[in-house]
């Protein structure tokens, strides 16, 4: 059953987090290409790399307990004040999650709500895709399109409520 109480808004806000949560997906790129000069592009090197990332966060699995806690963990990351870095360029996965490493006072919070940097970036970015990829059918069924973990989208399914709240938190802007 795929969750029908989204709004675009929502699917698009999910996508939204992907890119920035990891910077090198394709909508990255595309978003380097127009800041940049149009002849320059992601390399063929760049591009595998990124459809690699994609696709590791795609079937990343999620635990059982991720939407709750997850969304608890967006609320006192909210509430302290503490920010992940914004995107730069066509960065990696792992660089992606050793910038959110470099977070000062970051990496106790984290843990201190049983995640990882890892576990934060890719939980996060896993979701967002599945969630966006579960409201779009039509997208879900594009041979580019990212092949999502069954059990994600099982547990995605199974809580509108709490996948709703998730969405909610991730669309918060931070207290200062």
């Amino acid at each position: 059953m795929i969750i029908q109480s989204f709004a675009p808004r929502r699917a698009a806000s999910a996508l939204a987090l992907v890119v920035l949560l990891m910077s090198s997906t394709a909508g990255m790129a595309q978003d380097a290409s127009q800041q940049q000069p149009a002849a320059v592009q992601p390399t063929a090197e760049e591009m595998a790399q990124m459809r690699k990332d994609v696709q590791t966060a795609a079937s990343y699995r999620l635990p059982p307990d991720f939407i709750p806690r997850m969304t608890s963990t967006l609320q006192a990351l909210r509430a302290s004040g503490l920010q992940p870095p914004p995107p730069a360029g066509h960065l990696s996965l792992d660089a992606t999650i050793e910038r959110i490493n470099g977070v000062q006072g970051l990496d106790p919070f984290l843990k201190a709500h049983g995640f990882t940097a890892r576990d934060f970036v890719l939980g996060l970015t896993c979701f967002g895709m599945t969630v966006a990829l579960t409201q779009n059918p039509q997208a879900q069924s594009s041979p580019q399109a990212p092949k999502l973990n069954p059990a994600n989208v099982a547990l995605v399914n199974s809580s509108p409520e709490g996948v709703q709240a998730l969405m909610q938190e991730m669309n918060t802007t931070p207290q200062k």
